[in-house]
């Protein structure tokens, strides 16, 4: 087992105490700071340095099950009654500097540490330059995508002020102590988040083995510009991804067991995978057994409903009754790989994008035909040829709804986009879209050591 040890200040922005990954241990100490020369020599570090960042990134509290559970908790399927502790002040819309957040707000923030800490230190990469760029890239990927994972659960969407001057964020892109720092708007942390990922897919290969690659990138950008309700920009890198990379759309009846699974989906475009067969990862989201519900991811009645109303969906397997209490099944086997970004996710946005714009609605159409006769089998009617761009809209969020359910916090940040967009949307219990309890509060060690960094505001919802 290989250690790096680097020394390196406490920040109270981004709450960036000691912490050990799994096969890597960077120690963090207030004593001050060693020099890089010092902390990182060869290349070899800078390899496990950037390695060490998919730890946090793929943990409990982040990717791993956290993300997921928070966000569906905030939004209109899960069953969120009787629950208490942090995860019953979420979903009644009340978090507050104690509900629990700091995990997740945290997790996010140690990865870009290390992303930060491997691009001051590319010197040391004299491999080559294919090896200085994948590094590079693989690091502001990872900046990016932890930038947009924290602006979407502590801020208000994008589209929520006319100039997307409400506060975001703090935007990290040194690896140095910053004190006193306050939060970035969410243009200025939009605009680094695609700066980032626009630098990454250039320096990014095709194929990188289990990292992320050009095609996650583009995905990502896709899936960011879609949350901006930027659909040309959407639609562009969905369909470069589409149909440019190796990822393939699964359009056998195996693909609800497919989807997570060991070996990876033929649809994955960006996954994390267990380091070993001891790593305990996506506990979160694999255990069934909840003191509180009986199960880990709880949906509503209306939920359960909605999602196996139709004998003939396959999609019908992914949910689950035990004595009368509902949830989601997707995640149960006992090893599988975790697809972050995949093609049916980018063939909804591609098509509504498409839709939304009313473009390219053959490709729409087509996309959306593609998704359902996988599920239903023929068993409903497929959107005809000359459909419209609002019944392919209305068909594509209804789908969606369906694939996406416990995914990467989608649904609730669907719910945002939508509003942000100026369309009617609400959340569980009618709760409006931009409303100050949708958004998780920061925690209390951040504002209560610097006067410059702004809690977001009080109250709930309802």
């Amino acid at each position: 087992m290989h250690y790096i040890k680097s020394f390196l200040k406490i920040a109270p922005v981004a709450l960036l105490i000691a912490t050990v990954s799994s096969c890597h241990k960077i120690q963090i100490t207030p004593t001050g700071t060693t020099p890089p020369a010092e902390a990182y020599k060869t290349e070899a570090d800078i390899k496990d340095l950037i390695n060490s960042g998919y730890s946090p990134l793929a943990g409990n509290n982040f990717y791993g099950g956290r993300v997921q559970k928070i966000s569906e908790y905030l939004a209109d399927a899960a069953e969120g009654a009787g629950v208490t502790g942090y995860e019953g002040d979420i979903f009644n819309y009340k978090t507050n500097p104690n509900s629990g957040t700091q995990d997740i707000y945290k997790e996010p923030y140690i990865v870009i540490l290390r992303a930060n800490t491997t691009l001051e230190n590319l010197a040391l990469v004299t491999s080559g330059i294919a090896a200085r760029e994948n590094y590079e890239g693989q690091a502001k990927f990872l900046r990016a995508v932890c930038h947009f994972e924290l602006v979407k659960l502590f801020a208000q969407p994008y589209g929520y002020s006319a100039d997307n001057g409400h506060l975001g964020i703090v935007i990290k892109t040194k690896s140095e102590f910053e004190p006193g720092k306050g939060r970035n708007t969410v243009k200025e942390v939009y605009d680094v988040i695609i700066a980032d990922l626009m630098a990454a897919q250039e320096l990014l290969p095709a194929v990188n083995s289990i990292y992320p690659t050009k095609w996650a990138a583009k995905g990502y950008l896709s899936r960011v510009y879609f949350q901006m309700n930027k659909f040309d920009s959407a639609y562009k890198y969905a369909d470069q991804v589409i149909t440019g990379s190796n990822a393939t759309f699964d359009n056998t009846p195996n693909f609800v067991t497919n989807r997570f699974s060991n070996p990876v989906t033929s649809e994955a475009v960006f996954s994390l995978v267990n380091e070993s067969d001891n790593t305990v990862r996506f506990e979160p989201l694999r255990n069934n057994v909840n003191p509180k519900l009986g199960m880990n991811l709880p949906i509503n009645l209306t939920t359960y409903f909605t999602g196996t109303a139709n004998a003939a969906d396959l999609r019908k397997a992914w949910y689950t009754d035990s004595n009368g209490v509902h949830g989601i099944n997707k995640y149960m086997k006992p090893n599988f790989i975790l697809p972050l970004l995949h093609i049916t996710e980018l063939k909804l946005i591609r098509a509504e994008s498409a839709a939304s714009s009313a473009t390219n609605l053959p490709t729409a159409i087509a996309d959306i035909n593609d998704i359902t006769n996988r599920a239903y089998g023929g068993a409903i009617t497929p959107l005809a040829m000359n459909a419209t761009a609002s019944q392919i809209l209305s068909r594509s969020r209804q789908e969606r709804k369906l694939e996406m359910i416990y995914e990467t916090g989608d649904r609730l940040q669907q719910i945002k986009r939508i509003g942000a967009k100026g369309e009617p949307s609400t959340s569980h219990g009618n709760a409006p879209w931009n409303c100050n309890g949708i958004v998780l509060q920061f925690p209390a060690q951040e504002f209560n050591v610097n006067v410059n960094f702004l809690p977001n505001p009080t109250g709930g919802c309802l």
